[in-house]
C-alpha cells in the first residue's frame, strides 16, 4: 500500500487505509513494527534504541516526567501530526468567502462537475472533502492478489476490497495516487473512473456506471482540484 497523506489527520476518525487504528496516537507507533517500513521486532526494541539517544530521554522526562514508553512516543508523533494542517485554500476563499476572483473560469467549470456530473461529493464531501468512510473503488479486481482492505478489520464481506476515502486537500501535491499508488497523475486517476473501474460483488454503488467524463471535462476538474 501507499503511504495515505498525512494532512488534516487530526480531522480524521479512523486512521490507515483500513481503519485499523482508532486515534492518531495508535497509528503513529504502528509502522515502527512493520516489516517493511520501520522494521523493529517489537515496540520494546523500539524503546530500548530511543533511550540510548540522550536528547530523547532528556525531552521525553521534561514532557512526560518518565522514561521513555512507547505510548509516550506514539502521543508525541501524533501532536506532530495534528499540526499538519491544509485549509483557506482558493475554493475556500471562492465558495466560503464570496470572492468570484479566487478560481479561475476553467476551475468553477470543474466545481460544478466535482458536485454534478462527476459524482465526487458522494464520497468526498465536508470541508475535509472525505465521508471518512470506506469504498471499493474497482481497484485491482483484476488480478490474483486483491487486497482485501477493511474487510481484514471488520470480517464483514460487505467491506471486501474497501479502502478509506481520503482527504482531498493538497491533492495536486500528494501523488501517486489510490490506496497502493498506482496513479502518477490525477488525469489517471479520472481516467479509472471513466473506462477502467472492474465490476466486483463489493463494488461501491456510485461506480457501477462509468463516469461519462470528457477530456475537457477531466481537464476543469483538474483545475479544480489544484485549489
Amino acid at each position: 500500500r501507499s503511504a495515505p497523506a498525512s494532512i488534516n489527520r487530526v480531522f480524521s476518525k479512523a486512521q490507515f487505509w483500513d481503519g485499523r487504528a482508532d486515534t492518531l496516537e495508535d497509528q503513529s507507533i504502528g509502522p515502527f513494527v512493520s516489516p517493511v517500513e520501520h522494521g523493529f521486532a517489537t515496540h520494546d526494541e523500539l524503546v530500548v534504541k530511543i533511550k540510548k539517544i540522550a536528547g530523547y530521554r532528556k525531552l521525553f522526562h521534561e514532557v512526560f516526567g518518565r522514561e521513555v514508553v512507547a505510548g509516550d512516543v506514539g502521543k508525541a508523533i501524533a501532536s506532530f501530526q495534528r499540526t499538519i494542517l491544509s485549509g483557506n485554500s482558493a475554493v475556500d476563499k471562492f465558495d466560503l468567502g464570496g470572492d468570484d476572483k479566487a478560481l479561475s473560469e476553467s476551475a468553477k467549470r470543474g466545481l460544478d462537475l466535482f458536485r454534478g456530473k462527476a459524482r465526487c461529493t458522494r464520497c468526498h464531501s465536508g470541508f475535509n472533502l472525505t465521508d471518512e468512510k470506506f469504498h471499493n473503488l474497482g481497484i485491482g479486481w483484476d488480478t490474483n492478489t486483491v487486497d482485501l482492505g477493511r474487510y481484514m478489520v471488520t470480517s464483514n464481506a460487505e467491506d471486501i476490497g474497501a479502502f478509506k476515502t481520503p482527504t482531498l486537500r493538497e491533492i495536486a501535491r500528494t501523488a501517486p495516487y489510490m490506496h497502493d499508488g498506482r496513479f502518477r497523475t490525477i488525469m489517471q486517476v479520472l481516467d479509472h473512473y471513466t473506462n477502467s473501474v472492474v465490476q466486483s460483488p463489493t463494488l461501491a454503488k456510485e461506480f457501477r456506471k462509468p463516469m461519462a467524463l470528457t477530456i475537457d471535462d477531466k481537464k476543469d476538474i483538474i483545475e479544480f482540484l489544484k485549489t
